[in-house]
């Protein structure tokens, strides 16, 4: 099995999405930088409610990009016509 192929990735390229934004929100909501230097924020990123909320987010923005995605395949038209 290719881990990257083509037809692995438009298999699960919503679930990747997901995982990719998840991660992303949370790396970012981690640490903030000073002129002292990064400030790593492990104790509150570590938090059941902020891990909800990041999970929340990367639900909510996967949702809609996979409505957009649907949307437009659905309004474009067909080639050859």
């Amino acid at each position: 099995m290719h881990l990257f192929s083509t037809t692995f990735l438009a298999r699960h390229q919503f679930k990747l999405l997901f995982v990719v934004i998840w991660l992303h929100v949370s790396v970012l909501d981690l640490f903030y930088i000073t002129y002292n230097g990064p400030v790593f924020l492990w104790q509150d990123n570590s938090q059941l409610l902020t891990l909800a909320v990041h999970f929340l987010i990367a639900l909510a923005t996967s949702v809609l990009c996979k409505i957009i995605a649907n949307s437009r395949v659905n309004n474009s038209p067909e080639l050859g016509e």
